[in-house]
């Protein structure tokens, strides 16, 4: 009987402790919540306005990876200088969605020296430029510093486009190139990294002008080469002009010389010229009709009759909207000012069509027909009437030298 209870003495003694250790237990958990209910109270209470970080949902991880994985946006001018390139890439320099670079190919020339356009090591260089600049990626610091020192120089008064507006507004410089306060000498140093996040960020599309005559082989085979990369959109807007209006331009540019009467630096160019058009061509003409969809065929004349016209086909081409600035902009850049004080105040301003047409009535029929001799065939694929050696015919603005259909129209 004894030995019953003290067993069962000790047998409810563990239970005992049991429950005394919950009860215990029970207060200080009781004690720890309504502390931390305080606490959070406090929280609240100071952070009233705070929203914590929210765990973005399925579809927006997908929105993530969708714009992670989107390609860069581009539309490469291809043209021969004296082509009317300037006029067309400031339509586009004044478009307010895009980032804009002048001849992007002259930044091998000046940091690798003048070469010809077959040395490897140029070609190399060239490749690694235009495959960085396609994805805002500028290469190096001396390349950036290379676009600050040119598109930076000095402009002559009233001098207009300006070469770059993008790499001549904010965040670049402190102010809008149409503010009065604007000067180049107000921007401070470009940076790499401003440059890529700002081409990036605030522009939709980055548009190049570069001339054939600089393309490695002048051609656009590795340009071609270079957009083949799942990072890289890119749209070809070829540009053609009359070659009877590109030769004597670039000749009065420099571009090339006439040492005596035999016209030999005309003969040269003109050879050289429509040939490397006819090679560029024939790439495009060669093409399936998908991959044609990403090509253009302009021919200046075109652009310069009436260019507010031509406007909105290029920027439905470019995948750009209409802009009222870029228009007005336009309808000045291609008309001559009415008063003597307008022609002071922009300089810039002409007649685009007159621009085209000028070589009609300024340039020696000897020099047109040594043009016609080594261009006729270029000439009558993009539907230019030849002039036979006719001085007439040449003088003669009422008889139109452009044909509406022609062959190489049907080719894009």
């Amino acid at each position: 009987m004894l030995h019953r209870r003290i067993l069962c003495r000790f047998s409810f003694r563990p239970i005992f402790i049991v429950l005394l250790a919950l009860s215990l237990g029970g207060v200080f958990i009781l004690k720890e919540y309504d502390d931390s209910v305080s606490v959070s109270q406090k929280y609240n209470e100071n952070f009233k306005d705070f929203e914590a970080p929210r765990k973005p949902d399925k579809e927006e991880h997908l929105d993530v990876g969708r714009e992670s994985k989107k390609k860069r946006e581009n539309l490469i001018i291809v043209t021969h200088g004296r082509s009317g390139s300037t006029f067309i890439g400031n339509i586009f320099n004044h478009h307010p969605n895009v980032f804009y670079l002048f001849e992007p190919y002259q930044t091998v020339e000046r940091l690798h020296g003048a070469v010809a356009t077959g040395d490897r090591d140029y070609q190399g260089e060239a490749f690694e430029w235009m495959k960085g600049i396609l994805q805002c990626d500028f290469v190096s610091t001396k390349h950036v510093q290379d676009l600050e020192r040119y598109y930076r120089r000095r402009y002559r008064k009233n001098y207009n486009p300006i070469k770059s507006i993008s790499l001549l507004s904010p965040p670049f410089c402190p102010y809008n190139t149409t503010h009065s306060s604007w000067s180049a000498e107000s921007c401070p140093p470009m940076d790499k990294e401003t440059l890529e996040a700002t081409c990036k960020s605030k522009y939709n599309i980055t548009v190049l002008k570069p001339l054939i005559g600089r393309m490695p082989n002048e051609n656009v085979k590795q340009l071609l080469s270079v957009c083949d990369n799942d990072r890289i959109n890119c749209k070809f807007l070829f540009l053609v002009r009359d070659p009877r209006g590109i030769i004597p331009s670039s000749r009065a540019f420099g571009f090339f010389k006439d040492d005596d009467d035999s016209l030999l630096g005309t003969h040269e160019w003109s050879k050289k010229i429509c040939s490397a058009t006819e090679i560029n061509l024939n790439f495009f003409r060669s093409m399936s009709s998908d991959e044609k969809k990403r090509f253009m065929l302009l021919r200046y004349e075109d652009l310069a009759k009436d260019p507010l016209k031509t406007l909105p086909s290029l920027l439905k081409f470019a995948g750009l909207p209409d802009d009222k600035n870029l228009r007005k902009w336009l309808d000045l850049a291609s008309h001559r000012p009415e008063t003597e004080s307008e022609r002071k105040a922009a300089a810039w301003r002409q007649d685009s069509w007159e621009g085209a047409e000028r070589w009609r009535w300024l340039v020696a029929s000897d020099v047109i027909s040594v043009i016609e001799k080594y261009c006729s065939h270029v000439m009558s694929v993009l539907g230019y009437k030849a002039v036979g050696g006719s001085h007439d015919l040449q003088k003669n603005l009422t008889v139109k030298l452009l044909e509406d259909s022609y062959e190489a129209l049907r080719w894009f």
